[in-house]
């Protein structure tokens, strides 16, 4: 399958998902996470899920990885449509945020956090397939973004749906999961 393909069959899987089975699956993922054996967290770049989307919670994951990492920090992504970019942004408890063209909160003040800094890294998709490479809205800002990171850093994945078999058409800018998350299992590539 092709990543259009691929984005436009599972956007409608997700979107047709009923409100009760979301609250279900989301349980199950957030269980699969919490039995996942990490390092230890400095910092975390996670997101704002839009629920509009049916978009996994991930507020969930964050909170537990806040119970095993005490003094982690929380990093939204921030984007720059001009450049075609992203900058990790450090979330203040009090901070202000704002909408972005995409109906993303980004954080309107913080500190930048540098790629290299981060630890573990929640990585929005909408579908991915069994080597770990995932389809995204589209738009490029998180493989250009994951490419600048630390080799180690952990990229983590949330799913509904279990891993296609092969996407086609991923290119050398595509940068793979290190896990994926979903109701029935924890993949690793």
């Amino acid at each position: 399958m092709i990543k259009n393909t691929v984005r436009k069959e599972f956007l409608q899987r997700r979107m047709s998902i009923q409100e009760e089975d979301l609250q279900q699956q989301t349980a199950l993922i957030a269980a699969n996470f919490r039995n996942l054996q990490l390092p230890p967290v400095n910092y975390l770049l996670s997101y704002n899920p839009l629920a509009s989307r049916h978009e996994f919670d991930v507020s969930i994951c964050e909170d537990i990885l806040k119970e095993q990492n005490f003094v982690m920090r929380v990093a939204w992504p921030r984007i720059h449509l001009d450049l075609r970019d992203m900058e990790a942004v450090q979330v203040e408890k009090d901070g202000l945020f704002i909408k972005n063209k995409f109906n993303i909160l980004e954080p309107i003040g913080g500190a930048i956090v540098p790629p290299a800094s981060l630890d573990i890294i929640f990585v929005p998709l909408i579908a991915f397939d069994q080597r770990g490479y995932r389809v995204g809205y589209g738009k490029g800002y998180y493989d250009r973004y994951l490419a600048q990171c630390r080799p180690d850093t952990i990229k983590v994945g949330f799913s509904f749906f279990d891993a296609v078999e092969y996407i086609e058409d991923i290119d050398e800018f595509d940068v793979p999961l290190n896990f994926c998350i979903t109701p029935h299992r924890k993949y690793e590539f």
